[in-house]
């Protein structure tokens, strides 16, 4: 009953009420947030987003580059953002400049429904779709958590899970997937020592 009843709950949000949910969900207090893993090919990869300068560095395979908070990759800008717990608004600024990102690349940002991920078969809330079975752009979260599983805008997919794995439990996914027309990509993989294969 205590399920049926949160699901509904969930439900009964708007989307940008979800985004808001979303982005309290991720939220890292540091000010520069790191991540490090490896990338498909066991090569290693960093993120480091400087939330005061907005500019997020990412090395891989040697190489550094930064990338401005305006230009960051849309997967990516689900997870660095500036919101800071001593000013709640910036929550919702948050969620709003995430969701017209969402909108520009063809994620209808006003519609939701319940759904149930393709992947792994998990109750998701899709941000996008008006039916669960709608062909669409979307952005599928979490229903428990509202943390993002899958992205999916035009021929893209990413698939985000292994939260509860990751080197900063429960914010950041521990495996990022990137398929292109059905067809891998590429893999991140930001797993805590204890879970990596040996």
């Amino acid at each position: 009953m205590k399920f049926i009843f949160a699901f509904l709950l969930l439900s009964l949000l708007s989307p940008s009420e979800m985004m808001t949910k979303m982005t309290d969900s991720l939220y890292i207090p540091d000010q520069k947030i790191t991540v490090q893993g490896v990338d498909g090919q066991n090569a290693p990869v960093v993120l480091e987003f400087d939330k005061k300068k907005k500019v997020l560095t990412k090395t891989e395979n040697g190489k550094k580059s930064e990338i401005k908070l305006a230009e960051m990759p849309l997967f990516l800008k689900l997870f660095f953002f500036t919101a800071d717990k001593s000013a709640p608004e910036s929550f919702a600024a948050s969620a709003k400049s995430i969701s017209e990102s969402l909108h520009a690349a063809g994620i209808n940002t006003e519609v939701s429904t319940v759904s149930v991920s393709e992947y792994d078969g998990s109750a998701t809330i899709a941000i996008g779709k008006e039916k669960r079975f709608s062909d669409a752009n979307v952005l599928e979260l979490s229903k428990e958590a509202m943390r993002p599983e899958v992205l999916r805008t035009g021929s893209e997919t990413y698939i985000f899970s292994d939260y509860h794995r990751s080197q900063l439990p429960l914010v950041f996914p521990g495996n990022i997937k990137f398929f292109k027309n059905g067809v891998l990509q590429g893999e991140w993989i930001f797993l805590r020592d204890e879970y990596k294969q040996k």
